[in-house]
């Protein structure tokens, strides 16, 4: 007999906001104790809700098990495209070499050093497969050794949520120091050899304090530094240095508004250096006795640099110099000093490709560094040593893996240092385009397509289109091995670069946010449409995949045109917009607020949102088959949101198409931390888009 799909009970929850009501019946599924979830305790306090969570897993498993086959093969796929004993680009600090290795049957990796050379015996200092024994989940976050190399400061998490643990561990003994800073945000840097700067968390997860720790004093005697002033309440706070590590940077930030507190190192005091409302943000790099500072300040969306002198009493805007103006066509990303070399990551807005650019500070020479693919992912790595003549980048495209290049500053020569080797694939049998789909308002949203050279361009193939387009978090055209157990099968996968990432400079970003949001759903469907048209694949055959606010753009398009999309995977999906973010009680709604506005306030804001909330614009339509992912401890999206929208896609369509939620209950935001878990994570999904397409 086969399983029936869940029926969630329906109780009326009426909500009246902006002279409005409407019902939601299936508010009932956020249990009062979900805060307990996110520390790891399933302490339901509605067995109701636990059971029916528990039925939506097993009516998941019930609908898949005819295609447990397939996904071991997806599975046995992807992993014969991953070298299981494996080791990254070691990377020289001080007087060691830092990388990592990984183990056949080994979920974590191994991190070792050697000594001055790469011929020196191996010293294994942290083994996160000893450290995750007897856990579910164990998720690393930040780590870093001081200066000396002599102590190695690390975060750890194990239910998924964002909350971190610091630990501290003696490289000398191997063994860690006999105390730990719970609760806090994840975020520290060294002081000096024998202190710790850490941002605690708060009730609302921001993180409100900094602490100054002895490390072999510990938590119980910690110092505070700074406490955010309260006007900055919903900000979220984080710590950096500038490239030389003479200042310390505290930098705040919501959707729209950024602070930058500075501390000369061994003040032990932040002063703030600059606010920038409205969009406006500064980052800071300090050279020769100057700040650097990247600004998008004055309606300058590629950004700009000026400089500033370091004295704190010469810190207002009266004494900022402009150092290099903003360029019509180039979006400035980031800056760092090497030397006497200003290294800065640009993003060529026409062809939304990274370039990196060197700039002699004594001659005022420049040299670019670009490469030749039609699509590609450029990222700088750095030199541990500020004054070093050598850094190194990291280049990637969609049919070519990892390599890291080491980049002579003086000479301009680049030096090819590590290749990641994917067993089982060969890019000369696949091809990677850049092509621009015709948005409905004129705009050229770019496009990153991947497929086979066989390929017959007749309509006849299906697709897998992927994208986000929200926070300016642009998606880059990197390699992902995983992605060819579908192209294998005659797939055409795509990257829809649409507004609300930075893909083609900072104004894509905003032209995506607040009250433009629309422009990146239908920015999305016209990518789609674009596929079409130029005969990748036809209407129906599309398959789509996004998570977090990109499973809110899988809800919002699938409302907007179902008839598009012939199976669709919704990760983690931010899908209860409207609700959520109503909800000032829920610790990550106002800093929302700057991204896609308040809807407590604003009536204006509150309509808009009301277009677009997947939950409030579901109807009564043939739907595709949808797959929703989520985890019970996700503090980012909480797990009722996936759920209400799985009950109410349930009651309102008017097809046979299954509606799936999977829930893992020991994983949170980011899903299995394990290697293989991983893996057979994206084996399941695949396996979905296949049933969907009655493919094997």
């Amino acid at each position: 007999m086969t399983l029936k799909a869940p029926v969630a009970q329906k109780i009326d929850h009426i909500i009246k906001q902006h002279g409005q009501e409407r019902n939601d019946p299936y508010h009932w599924l956020r249990d009062e104790n979900w805060q307990k979830f996110i520390q790891g305790d399933m302490d339901f306090a509605n067995p109701e809700i636990k059971a029916y969570i528990e039925a939506e897993n097993a009516y998941k498993d019930a609908v898949m098990a005819e295609y447990k086959g397939v996904q071991k093969n997806l599975y046995d796929e992807i992993l014969s495209r991953v070298k299981e004993d494996d080791q990254s680009c070691p990377i020289k600090k001080g007087d060691y070499f830092y990388y990592s290795r990984e183990e056949k049957g080994k979920n974590y990796p191994i991190l070792c050093r050697k000594f001055q050379s790469l011929s020196a015996s191996e010293e294994i200092y942290f083994d996160v497969n000893v450290e995750a024994e007897g856990h579910d989940l164990f998720m690393t976050g930040a780590a870093s050794t001081n200066r000396s190399q002599t102590f190695y400061a690390y975060s750890f998490n194990l239910t998924g949520s964002m909350e971190a643990t610091i630990r501290v561990r003696d490289l000398a003994t191997g063994k860690d120091m006999d105390w730990e800073f719970p609760d806090s945000t994840g975020s520290f840097i060294w002081d000096d050899d024998e202190h710790l700067y850490i941002v605690e968390r708060d009730e609302a997860s921001r993180g409100r304090d900094v602490y100054r720790v002895n490390i072999h004093k510990g938590y119980e005697q910690r110092e505070l530094i700074f406490s955010k002033p309260e006007k900055y309440d919903s900000m979220f706070m984080s710590l950096s240095k500038t490239n030389d590590r003479k200042y310390y940077l505290l930098n705040l930030d919501s959707g729209s508004t950024h602070s930058v507190f500075v501390s000369e190192a061994g003040s032990h005091q932040f002063h703030e250096f600059a606010l920038g409302e409205n969009d406006v943000s500064f980052t800071l790099d300090h050279y020769q006795d100057e700040f650097y500072i990247l600004t998008n300040e004055g309606e300058a969306n590629n950004f700009k640099i000026l400089k500033s002198p370091a004295q704190r009493e010469k810190w207002g805007q009266e004494h900022w110099q402009e150092f290099l103006p903003e360029d019509s066509k180039l979006c400035l990303n980031s800056i760092h000093f090497y030397s006497h070399y200003l290294v800065s990551e640009k993003r060529n807005n026409e062809k939304a490709l990274d370039e990196i650019v060197v700039r002699d500070m004594n001659s005022g020479n420049e040299r670019v560094i670009s490469m030749p693919d039609e699509a590609y992912s450029l990222e700088f790595i750095g030199a541990w040593d500020h004054q070093s003549t050598k850094v190194m980048f990291d280049y990637e495209s969609p049919v070519r893996p990892e390599q890291v290049f080491e980049l002579n500053l003086d000479s301009g020569e680049t030096e090819s240092i590590y290749t990641r080797e994917v067993p089982n694939f060969d890019s000369s049998q696949y091809v990677v385009k850049r092509e621009f789909a015709k948005a409905r308002d004129g705009e050229s949203v770019p496009l990153t397509i991947i497929h086979r050279k066989d390929l017959k361009q007749d309509s006849s193939a299906k697709a897998l289109v992927y994208g986000y387009g929200s926070y300016g978090y642009g998606m880059s055209a990197a390699f992902s091995g995983k992605l060819f157990s579908l192209v294998n099968r005659g797939f055409v996968y795509a990257v829809a670069h649409i507004r609300g990432g930075d893909e083609k400079g900072y104004q894509w970003y905003l032209d995506g946010k607040m009250e433009k949001k629309m422009n990146t759903f239908h920015d999305f469907i016209d990518c789609c449409e674009h596929l079409i048209q130029n005969q990748y694949t036809s209407k129906g055959q599309i398959a789509i995949n996004g998570g977090s606010a990109g499973g809110l753009l899988m809800g919002a398009v699938t409302n907007l045109r179902p008839d598009l999309f012939g199976s669709v995977v919704a990760d983690v999906a931010f899908s209860d917009v409207i609700t959520t973010i109503s909800d000032a009680s829920l610790p990550l709604t106002p800093p929302e607020w700057e991204e896609w506005g308040n809807p407590i306030e604003s009536k204006i804001d509150f309509e808009y949102i009301s277009q677009y909330s997947p939950y409030d614009n579901i109807s009564a339509a043939d739907y595709p088959p949808i797959l929703f992912n989520s985890g019970i401890s996700d503090e980012q999206v909480t797990y009722w949101e996936p759920a209400k929208m799985v009950a109410k896609l349930r009651e309102y369509k008017t097809d046979s198409n299954h509606i799936l939620l999977n829930m893992n209950m020991g994983a949170g935001h980011a899903g299995a931390s394990k290697r293989y878990e991983w893996i057979d994570e994206v084996a399941f999904d695949y396996a979905f888009i296949l049933k969907c397409f009655g493919m094997v």
